[in-house]
């Protein structure tokens, strides 16, 4: 990085020096040329000055002690506009320009000329001056010269400060990061801050808040995968146990009830599997996962009629009270599985022969989602724990896993709503009431 800045400074800099020479060649060529177009001027007036007095025709020659702009200016005299009188030694012997007053430009023997004309009071004496462009463009081009030579000596200077200056300001950078590099995959501690820049604090801050949720992203995997094997463990064994029984068992009958054991831990082992991948989908969304407009009296309605034969072998009468359309936004998927544990926990927790009411209202801005049973309730200490991950309130029956309630919690904190757990009433049910942000 420090080599980047310091090509992209350096070049910054060099553009911004090589315009302003540029700039100066142009606007001292234009001082330049005013400022000599006016010696012309003032040398063709004294030539007309001096046209009373008997001149001879002058040749200067060129010496090698002469000046560098010697050669760079012409004259010619004129008697009567026609017969040439005088002329300097580089001056041609036809005239400059055929103009007969004021400013104008010439092209004689290979070069551009400057030339000026006028004549005298009586219109006896005719005088051009000339002087060639080159040495016009030699002096502005050695002003801009000058200006840029700076510039090679500078360079250098300034590019040895930006190196230093870049170093000592990515230093905290460099700490920074040669701190992470010593770091372990697991060691997620916060940074120290030190004495950096509030830019660089403002870095170290995120990244304290990234391994903040890293580590508490671990911690909870590492708790869910030590409870998903615990719990994994015990249907794993009853259908060990029931196989040796059915494999070691002569008699048809009791073979045949250790098979339907089986069949019932395979189930049980099925349902908590379905059961763990759903709350691993629910934990990776930090928020919903679509802006879907869902219906929740359509999705009651679908995972009802989905639950009726389960509920029918229970007989548990199951009613539905949506009296009006209800929609959120949220993922369908996620809250269909929402309303399918609700259900599915009260029919299979609520006792043989009972009843659950599921109601599907809205209320002002939420939308409201209540399941009620007739089942033997839970005592208030359980209350507080329902929706812990594998916990399951003592005295219910159903052979859950404890997972049903809290993917409930995780879908409502996902689609940022509440669940309230309390008794139900009339009754010693349990009553289990989630609001959602409802839409228009």
């Amino acid at each position: 990085m420090r080599g980047r800045l310091l090509a992209l400074l350096l070049a910054a800099v060099a553009t911004a020096w090589t315009v302003v020479a540029v700039m100066t060649y142009a606007d001292s060529h234009r001082e330049i040329d005013a400022l000599l177009d006016a010696h012309l001027e003032q040398a063709a007036r004294l030539l007309i000055a001096q046209s009373g007095h008997e001149l001879e025709e002058i040749d200067l020659e060129e010496t090698d002690g002469g000046s560098r702009y010697g050669q760079a200016v012409a004259f010619q005299v004129w008697e009567r506009g026609e017969r040439l009188a005088l002329k300097s030694a580089n001056a041609p012997s036809q005239k400059f320009s055929p103009a007969q007053s004021g400013f104008s430009e010439a092209n004689l023997a290979g070069g551009r000329w400057r030339v000026y004309s006028g004549w005298d009071s009586d219109r006896e004496v005719f005088v051009q001056v000339a002087e060639n462009h080159a040495s016009r463009d030699r002096i502005a081009g050695r002003i801009a010269l000058n200006t840029l030579a700076p510039l090679f000596i500078v360079l250098p200077l300034l590019g040895g400060v930006i190196w230093w200056v870049v170093g000592r300001g990515v230093r905290p950078l460099r700490q920074l990061g040669a701190e992470l590099v010593r770091r372990g995959p697991q060691d997620l501690e916060p940074l120290e801050p030190r004495s950096m820049p509030a830019e660089v604090t403002g870095l170290a801050v995120r990244l304290d808040q990234l391994f903040a949720r890293i580590r508490g992203s671990l911690e909870s995997e590492r708790r869910f995968t030590s409870h998903a094997a615990h719990e994994l463990r015990t249907p794993v064994a009853a259908i060990r146990a029931q196989a040796e029984v059915a494999r070691g068992s002569a008699d048809p009958v009791q073979r045949a009830a250790a098979l339907d054991h089986v069949i019932e831990a395979c189930d049980r082992a099925a349902r908590l599997i379905e059961q763990l991948l759903l709350l691993a989908r629910a934990d990776e969304a930090e928020m919903a996962v679509s802006s879907s407009r869902c219906r929740l009296d359509s999705i009651a309605e679908r995972v009802l009629a989905d639950l009726a034969p389960g509920a029918l072998r229970q007989d548990t009468a199951v009613a539905l009270e949506a009296t009006e359309p209800v929609a959120v936004s949220g993922e369908p998927a996620l809250l269909e599985a929402l309303l399918r544990n609700l259900a599915d926990n009260a029919i299979r927790h609520g006792g043989r022969g009972g009843q659950v009411r599921v109601r599907v209202a809205r209320d002002r801005q939420d939308a409201v989602i209540c399941v009620e049973d007739a089942g033997p309730g839970v005592d208030d200490a359980d209350l507080q724990r329902l929706g812990q991950r594998f916990y399951r309130a003592t005295g219910t029956g159903g052979g859950g896993s404890g997972l049903g309630l809290s993917i409930v919690a995780r879908i409502v904190a996902v689609h940022r709503g509440t669940v309230r757990f309390e008794r139900a009433t009339p009754g010693a049910g349990l009553k289990i009431e989630v609001r959602l942000p409802a839409l228009a």
